[in-house]
């Protein structure tokens, strides 16, 4: 697997986790939805380091 792709899955994971986070949070679990939504942002992160080191 090539950097684009695994970036590309990790863009594709991180926008996932942040609608369901978002559905979670605006139906009642608020702490449900700020923890998936922390998870998201470290695959985002991760997603970005690749990107400035390309590695």
């Amino acid at each position: 697997m090539n950097t684009l792709t695994i970036r590309n899955w990790l863009n594709i994971i991180f926008m996932v986790g942040a609608v369901v986070g978002l559905i979670f949070y605006f139906t009642g679990h608020k702490d449900t939805g700020i923890y998936i939504i922390l998870v998201a942002m470290v695959v985002k992160f991760s997603e970005a380091s690749l990107r400035m080191f390309k590695i």
